[in-house]
């Protein structure tokens, strides 16, 4: 319990830890800029992207991985803001071919860069681009992929679902105002002579202020996130430590056995009053289970004997407190499942995707279903490298839940995930692999 409390702490504050970091990164570049030579200012923002992007990449590897979300944002804001300065570099060669782009021919090479002008405009677009992907970026469907989607995840997950995507909105709300007020304020009162006062104030201390509210706001957020977790320790829907869940999905050819939600209930609990398997068990925390427990546990579910069940794969919580088990159990004859203590229905594939677009489903059994189905279909499709089986592009097998159980496919092989994300099938399929590869270090 203890160990669990503390693996949770040590989320939550990472969050602000992270704030911290990754937008620190970004105020020092605007801090230093005044007083470092204009060469040398992108060569050092390269530099600061290269150690905070080592520390996303470490983080990934490590065994306590946090939400790593915003410095990766911070690392491309700091990447393209140097882009941008190297570009002003270059034609600042020839003051000429400058002037004839930029403010008329009113340049003072003397001055030094005005970090903000840029930077701040840079992490407008790249947070309004995370922003508008969301949780299909390539670094949050890396981690989907790594520990599985937040509902899998146990509390943690879900924090860093939540607030990695919070923190992505509130940068993008901090930098909207600063490009519209420093943009203003250098078109309506800068004089491209020297850096005044005032000049120094609205370009350098105006954005650092702004950094020293959000630090005391993200943090009253994050104590006032950690005092509501630990007085809820014991009590709250995500806090059961040292828990393992087994979860089997009773399937009949192609009909899949779901408990339906019982919403007359006072008692109900989060997350009964959706569709979701009846087959479940909450255990003490284990890592492995042999096959004999496996077939027990759902003998003492169900009543029936004999099963023939499949282990599907297994979500891992950010922390070693909690983890979910998954597995099919396939019955030839459906009448045994209606006689037996399990209570139901029977429902086709389509039927339930229906459900799950209407968002009756449960989380984890949406979930469960979309890992089946993407992993199968990519197996099916293309090899381990994304590279098509059948030399038709844009093909798609057939998906029937009757011939699942025969297939030798590995759905704890999270390759076949990032296969199913960049295949041949998609553009620049070659040159994103190498990228992932090579430098996002994703995938084989």
């Amino acid at each position: 319990m203890e160990r669990y409390r503390i693996a949770n702490g040590y989320g939550i504050f990472s969050l602000w830890a992270n704030w911290v970091i990754g937008v620190g990164t970004l105020m020092f570049i605007i801090f230093i800029s005044p007083i470092i030579e204009k060469v040398w200012l992108p060569l050092l923002a390269f530099t600061i992207q290269l150690v905070l992007y080592a520390m996303v990449r470490r983080n990934r590897v490590s065994q306590l991985p946090v939400c790593y979300l915003l410095p990766f944002i911070c690392s491309r804001v700091l990447f393209w803001s140097a882009v941008v300065m190297t570009i002003i570099n270059f034609f600042h060669i020839n003051d000429t071919l400058f002037a004839s782009f930029i403010d008329n021919g009113n340049v003072n090479p003397d001055i030094p860069f005005i970090s903000i002008l840029i930077v701040a405009p840079v992490t407008l677009m790249v947070t309004y681009w995370a922003y508008k992907r969301g949780h299909n970026m390539s670094y949050c469907l890396d981690c989907i992929f790594r520990n599985g989607p937040a509902a899998e995840r146990g509390f943690l997950g879900k924090l860093f679902s939540q607030e990695g995507q919070y923190q992505i909105r509130f940068l993008l709300f901090l930098s909207i105002i600063l490009t519209i007020s420093e943009w203003a304020y250098y078109s309506l009162f800068y004089i491209n002579i020297n850096l005044n006062r005032p000049d120094r104030f609205f370009f350098v201390w105006i954005p650092i202020i702004f950094y020293i509210l959000s630090i005391i706001y993200l943090g009253m957020r994050y104590f006032g996130l950690w005092t509501y977790y630990s007085q809820n320790l014991d009590g709250g829907p995500y806090q059961k430590a040292s828990t393992t869940v087994l979860r089997y999905l009773v399937i009949s050819e192609d009909h899949i056995y779901l408990k339906l939600p019982d919403i007359d209930r006072d008692d109900i609990k989060a997350g009964e009053e959706k569709y979701d398997t009846p087959a479940r068990l909450s255990l003490s925390y284990r890592n492995h289970f042999s096959e004999y427990d496996i077939e027990r546990y759902m003998t003492g579910l169900s009543g029936l004997t004999g099963n023939n069940i499949r282990h599907l794969y297994d979500s891992n919580n950010f922390n070693a407190g909690y983890n979910i088990c998954h597995y099919a159990c396939f019955i030839d004859d459906k009448k045994l499942v209606d006689e037996s203590r399990l209570e139901g229905e029977w429902f086709t594939l389509s039927q339930i995707e229906r459900m799950v677009a209407d968002g009756l489903v449960s989380s984890i059994l949406a979930a469960e279903i979309n890992r089946i189905y993407t992993i199968s279909m990519a197996w099916k499709t293309y090899d381990r490298y994304g590279y098509r089986l059948y030399n038709i592009r844009n093909y798609k097998p057939t998906f029937r839940l009757r011939d699942f159980k025969d297939w030798d496919v590995d759905l704890n092989d999270i390759q076949w995930l990032y296969v199913s994300e960049n295949n041949e099938d998609k553009p620049f399929f070659r040159l994103r692999r190498i990228w992932r590869k090579y430098i996002n270090h994703i995938g084989e």
